[in-house]
């Protein structure tokens, strides 16, 4: 397995409230990163996403409102070839009702025959996604 660190930061339209309103809200994620995440519930420290793969379960690690930290761990998924996620979202003021969205993982790869690159466009701006092929 191959460690890696990745990071996003996203420019949005909206004021850091409207957007961490909706970040720390933590069971919100199903209104902007449609169509991956199709569901979402929250149980105890655990966030569990609908997706046409099946349940993707994460660990909440903290939600600091304060300062718009969010962060959570996902052991195991089927989605994309990696384990061990480890992510934190930080939401910036950058004023005149603007926000960035910073994301970043520390990611474990799992060995696959091959993968694909695709550019997917959620509610918050573009996010890397893999697409397996076999």
């Amino acid at each position: 397995m191959k460690k890696s660190n990745e990071k996003v930061t996203v420019e949005v339209n909206a004021s850091v409230e409207k957007v961490w309103k909706i970040i720390g809200a933590v069971d919100g994620v199903d209104k902007w990163f449609a169509p991956v995440i199709q569901s979402c519930r929250v149980e105890g420290n655990k966030r569990i996403c609908g997706t046409e793969a099946g349940e993707l379960i994460e660990n909440i690690e903290k939600v600091d409102h304060a300062s718009r930290i969010f962060q959570y761990a996902i052991p195991e998924q089927n989605m994309i070839p990696v384990k061990n996620i480890f992510g934190t979202m930080k939401v910036y003021d950058l004023g005149k009702g603007k926000s960035s969205v910073e994301w970043s993982a520390l990611l474990m790869w799992k060995k696959t025959k091959r993968h694909k690159p695709k550019r997917c466009s959620g509610g918050l701006g573009p996010w890397e996604l893999m697409e397996l092929k076999s």
